[in-house]
C-alpha cells in the first residue's frame, strides 16, 4: 500500500512543538464514530478530517464525531490544501480505480466522478500557479505519474514512474526503485536530489523541515531528513514503523511497542521524543491535528489541555 501525505510555517511549527512537549495532560483520546462502524483509514487534512469505514464508506468529522458523508464505496481517501480562504481538496479512489472529488456545497460534501483510473492519490496545498490551487497527484497500477490540472479539468502525465508519492508544503517527493525523487516545477519532471548516501528507501513524507524518508530497518537509523544545506538525507531516528509529517509536526509509530512519538526537532539532539504509548496501528497528520487508529479500528486524536 502506497502512502502519502502537509505543513505550516517553521516558526509556528516550532512554537507548536514546544507547547506540545510542555503540556502535562496530553494524550490520545477516543473519538466516536456514528454507528460505531470500524474505521480502516484516517486522512487528516488542513481544515477537515476524513475516514474510511471497513465497508468503504467515507466519513467526515463534524460535531465531535465521524458521520458518513456519502453512500459510496472507496478504497482510499485523501484530504489537504485547505486554508482560511479555501476548504480542503478531498479525493477518493474506488476498488475499480474510479476517481472521485468531493466539493463542499454549503454544509454538505458532494462527491463527483472525475476522469482517470488510479491506484493511489496524494493531496496538498498548491503554490505553483492558478491551475494548481491544490497539488493533486496520482499513480496508476503501472506506477505512471499524473498531476491534476484544474484549468483543463484533467490529468497531465509526468515523466517516469514511482512506487509512492507525497505532497506537503508545496513540495512533491516520491520513491522509485528505492530512490528518492523531487518534482522540479521548472522542468515539470521528477529529479533525484543531490545525495551521495546511496541508501534505499521504502516510504517518504513531506512536512516540517522538508522531506523525511524511511528505510526498512537494517541495524542503522531508519528515518532520514533531507538536509538542503548538506544535500543529503541525514539520520534522525530509528525503530519506527511509520513516519508522518504535517501541520502538527513529525510523528512516528515505534516498532518496539507500537508507541506514538512526536518529532521534537532540536538541532542539538535530533531525537524523537516519546509522547504516548497508545496501541495505534496507523497515524495521519495535518493542520487539523494528529489522528490514529488502533487494532480494534477505533479512532483516536491527540489532545492537549
Amino acid at each position: 500500500m502506497k502512502n502519502k501525505i502537509l505543513s505550516l510555517p517553521l516558526l509556528a511549527l516550532a512554537v507548536g512543538l514546544i507547547c506540545i512537549q510542555a503540556a502535562t495532560a496530553q494524550s490520545f483520546k477516543r473519538v466516536p464514530v456514528k454507528g460505531s462502524v470500524p474505521i480502516v483509514q484516517i486522512a487528516a487534512g488542513d481544515s477537515s478530517v476524513w475516514a474510511l469505514a471497513s465497508n468503504g464508506h467515507p466519513y467526515v468529522y463534524k460535531g465531535g464525531q465521524f458521520a458518513m458523508a456519502k453512500n459510496l464505496v472507496l478504497t482510499q481517501i485523501a484530504a489537504g490544501g485547505g486554508s482560511l480562504t479555501q476548504p480542503d481538496a478531498v479525493w477518493g479512489i474506488s476498488a475499480a480505480g474510479n476517481v472521485y472529488s468531493a466539493t463542499l456545497t454549503g454544509t454538505k460534501w458532494v462527491f463527483s466522478l472525475m476522469p482517470g483510473v488510479l491506484d493511489f492519490i496524494a493531496v496538498g496545498i498548491g503554490y505553483a500557479d492558478d491551475c494548481h490551487p491544490y497539488e493533486v497527484w496520482g499513480l496508476n497500477t503501472a506506477a505512471f505519474i499524473y498531476r491534476y490540472n484544474y484549468c483543463l479539468q484533467n490529468w497531465e502525465q509526468a515523466p517516469g514512474t514511482l512506487g509512492t508519492i507525497a505532497v506537503g508544503g508545496g513540495e512533491v517527493w516520491g520513491i522509485g526503485g528505492g530512490l528518492p525523487f523531487v518534482f522540479n516545477f521548472s522542468t515539470l519532471s521528477f529529479d533525484p536530489p543531490p545525495d551521495a548516501s546511496n541508501r534505499s528507501y521504502v516510504d517518504i513524507t513531506v512536512g516540517p523541515f522538508g522531506a523525511w524518508a524511511k528505510r526498512s530497518f537494517t541495524g542503522d537509523p531508519d528515518v532520514y531528513l533531507y538536509d538542503k544545506l548538506l544535500f543529503e538525507f541525514s539520520p534522525e531516528g530509528d525503530y519506527l514503523d511509520q513516519i508522518k509529517a504535517g501541520g502538527n509536526g513529525v510523528w512516528g509509530l515505534g516498532s518496539a511497542h507500537s508507541s506514538i512519538f512526536i518529532s521534537h526537532f532540536e538541532p542539538s539532539t535530533l531525537k524523537f521524543v516519546e509522547i504516548s504509548r497508545e496501541k495505534l496501528t496507523s497515524i495521519s497528520v495535518g493542520n487539523s491535528g494528529v489522528w490514529g487508529i488502533n487494532g480494534s479500528h477505533e479512532v483516536y486524536s491527540f489532545s492537549t489541555p
